[in-house]
C-alpha cells in the first residue's frame, strides 16, 4: 500500500472527526477565553493547518514542543510516547544586497543590507512535537485571564469594520454579497451577549471575502459545495477569534455542512490547508500579530502578496506577517 502523504493523513483524521461531530471547529467552547495550541518555549501559537492538526489530537493541555525543546528545559518525554507530525513552510529567504559591481551594500552603521525575497517554490519542512501531557517534569498549565472585556472589544471590532449590519433576519443570520450587508436576528433573540457577538463576528468573516477585501468567491448558492467551502473558512476563523477574543464559539447551527465538508476533504486533501490559511487571514484582520484585538483591513499591496505575490518585500517581519497563515515553525 502506498504511504499516505501528510495532507492525506491530516484530511483522513479530520474526515473521521467531522463524521463524529468532533472536528476542532465542531466543538463548542464557552466564553471567557480558552487556549489554542501553542509552543511555551517560543511563546507562539501554532497557526494554519498545524493548529487544526494539534487540536485534532484532543488534548486537554494545549502546550506542544519538540523533543529538543523539552530536553533544553529540563523535561523528559516519556518513553514510548508518539510524536505528532506538523508541517511548516519557508516562503522567503534573506539575500545580501549588492551593488552593480557585486559588492555588499552597507547601511549607515556599516552593516550589510539584506532583501527578503519570496521563493518561487516554497520549501516544506516536517517537524515532530509532543504534548505537555506526554512530558514529565513540565509544570502544570496555568490559564492566564484575558486582559480586556470580550464584549466591549467585539463591539469595537464591529464599529471599526464599518460593515452594514441590520437586525432584520427572521430566523438565521447571513451575509449578502450583492448588497455587502450582514443581516442578524434581533439582539433579544440571542441567548447571551457573547453568543450575539460570536455570531456577528462569524458573519463578519464572510464580509471579509467581498471583492473589495480578500476577494473570495462568494457567488455559490446556499447548500452548494462552494457555499460549504466558505462556511468551513468562516467556522475555523470563528473558532480562532472566539478563543482569542473570549467570546466563545458555538458551531451548533452549522452542523448541516458536515457531509459536504467530509466530501470536500475526501476529494481534495489540500482544501483544509487552504481553508485554514484563509481563516488565519481573517483572524489577522481583527487580531493582528497579538491576541489583543485590533482592526486592520489589509492594504491592496498586502492582498497582492496573498494572491499573485510580488518577488520582494521589505523585511522578514513583513514576510512572516503575510505568509504565516499557511504554517508555523515548531
Amino acid at each position: 500500500m502506498e504511504k499516505q502523504s501528510f495532507s492525506e493523513a491530516v484530511a483522513q483524521r479530520l474526515i473521521e472527526q467531522i463524521q463524529q461531530g468532533t472536528a476542532p471547529w465542531q466543538r463548542r467552547s464557552e466564553p471567557g477565553g480558552y487556549p489554542l495550541p501553542f509552543n511555551p518555549t517560543s511563546g507562539t501559537r501554532y497557526k494554519g493547518i498545524n493548529l487544526l492538526v494539534l487540536m485534532a489530537q484532543e488534548r486537554a493541555d494545549q502546550r506542544w514542543m519538540t523533543y529538543k525543546q523539552a530536553q533544553a528545559n529540563g523535561y523528559q518525554v516519556r518513553r514510548g510516547e508518539k510524536a505528532t507530525q506538523i508541517q511548516y513552510w519557508k516562503f522567503a529567504v534573506e539575500r545580501q544586497r549588492k551593488d552593480a559591481a557585486g559588492r555588499p551594500v552597507l547601511d549607515e552603521n556599516g552593516r550589510p543590507q539584506v532583501d527578503i525575497v519570496k521563493l518561487e517554490k516554497p520549501q516544506v519542512f516536517l517537524a515532530y512535537v509532543f504534548n505537555a501531557e506526554q512530558i514529565e517534569g513540565i509544570p502544570s498549565q496555568v490559564k492566564k485571564p484575558i486582559a480586556w472585556d470580550p464584549i466591549e472589544e467585539a463591539e469595537r471590532i464591529l464599529q471599526l469594520a464599518k460593515a452594514r449590519i441590520t437586525h432584520d433576519a427572521p430566523d438565521y443570520p447571513f451575509y449578502r454579497p450583492s448588497t455587502d450587508s450582514i443581516h442578524l436576528p434581533d439582539r433579544g433573540r440571542f441567548p447571551s451577549s457573547a453568543n450575539y457577538y460570536a455570531t456577528a463576528l462569524h458573519e463578519l468573516g464572510h464580509w471579509t471575502g467581498h471583492e473589495t477585501r480578500l476577494k473570495r468567491d462568494l457567488s455559490h448558492p446556499y447548500g452548494s459545495e462552494g457555499y460549504a467551502r466558505e462556511e468551513l473558512r468562516a467556522e475555523i476563523a470563528s473558532l480562532i477569534v472566539g478563543a482569542e477574543l473570549g467570546t466563545g464559539y458555538d458551531p451548533a447551527q452549522h452542523a448541516a455542512y458536515a457531509a459536504s465538508w467530509a466530501k470536500i476533504l475526501r476529494d481534495d486533501s489540500l482544501e483544509i490547508f487552504r481553508a485554514a490559511a484563509d481563516a488565519e487571514k481573517y483572524r489577522n484582520i481583527f487580531m493582528g500579530s497579538n491576541s489583543k484585538p485590533i482592526f486592520r483591513m489589509p492594504s491592496r499591496s498586502m492582498i497582492a502578496l496573498w494572491t499573485a505575490g510580488p518577488k520582494r518585500v521589505n523585511s522578514l517581519s513583513e514576510a512572516t506577517q503575510l505568509w504565516w497563515p499557511r504554517a508555523t515553525t515548531p
